[in-house]
């Protein structure tokens, strides 16, 4: 039995349905749950409820509360309610944890999510469990930040160029469930070090939105955005109160990105597949 955490959330859906294919027993941990379909309760900011984690040999941790704004809520929802799941894990029993990270973990990240999630690292690597760190996840089935950038490409008449600092490291979703089934064919995972799951090369993101453009048969006019003065004006209308598709943090992760991702083209034997209009597609 797999558990997975945010599995009504864009990564939890596809690695729900991608471990299903694989013909394998998953039980979703939600805030609804479907009894029906043997899901259990689960929510950061709630106590585990007793028996959640009964019967389930490998814990996939994929659930992430992006509504705090400051970084003490984001602590004290994503830290603190990862830590009595971790907790739960271990008195039930659970064999193996892999902990669903992001590049933008690294010692001395510059963005909140990026250290909050290296915070969580440190626990899962004291619990001898894994975190893999994916990239920006794209696709033919939208989600998160990719899911906004498509938004803006098709609705707004300009579309922001950051200029060269602004850069994304990706990951196609089928190469990511892959690499988590492959992590699951491992007797014992794949041990207490972080495993990096994005292309090793590193795209601007006027390029990234330049091919969500050429997919959608579409062309992007740009309009020249010095990072500084976006963030202070995002900054601003978070300050105010306004929930934004594209977040200030997100901005910081790419301008001051991870300087030793530790990226290869190869990861637990799954070969990854580059960016362009067709792999955006598939």
């Amino acid at each position: 039995m797999i558990a997975i955490t945010g599995a009504t959330g864009y990564v939890g859906r596809l690695l729900c349905a991608a471990l299903e294919r694989r013909g394998q027993a998953v039980r979703r941990l939600t805030r609804q749950p479907d009894a029906a379909r043997g899901d259990a309760s689960f929510a950061l900011d709630a106590p585990v409820p007793a028996g959640t984690l009964e019967g389930v040999d490998t814990l996939v941790h994929a659930a992430y509360d992006f509504r705090p704004s400051r970084e003490a809520d984001l602590r004290r929802v994503n830290v603190d309610g990862s830590r009595r799941l971790f907790e739960a894990a271990r008195r039930q029993g659970v064999r193996r944890v892999l902990f669903i990270s992001s590049i933008a973990s690294y010692p001395g990240s510059r963005s909140a999510y990026g250290r909050v999630k290296w915070t969580l690292e440190q626990d899962i690597e004291a619990l001898g469990g894994t975190s893999l760190r994916p990239g920006l996840i794209f696709g033919r089935e939208r989600g998160g930040l990719f899911a906004s950038l498509g938004h803006v490409v098709r609705r707004a008449p300009f579309v922001p160029d950051f200029g060269p600092s602004a850069r994304l490291y990706v990951v196609h979703a089928g190469d990511l469930t892959r690499i988590v089934g492959a992590f699951l064919d491992l007797p014992d995972g794949a041990g207490p070090a972080p495993l990096a799951a994005a292309w090793p090369e590193p795209y601007t993101m006027r390029r990234v939105l330049e091919i969500i453009a050429e997919a959608a048969r579409m062309r992007a006019r740009f309009l020249p955005a010095p990072p500084p003065l976006v963030l202070a004006g995002l900054r601003a209308l978070e300050t105010a109160g306004l929930r934004l598709p594209f977040r200030s943090d997100s901005l910081v992760s790419m301008l001051y990105g991870n300087p030793a991702p530790g990226l290869a083209p190869e990861v637990l034997g799954v070969p990854l597949r580059a960016l362009d209009a067709r792999t955006l597609s598939e």
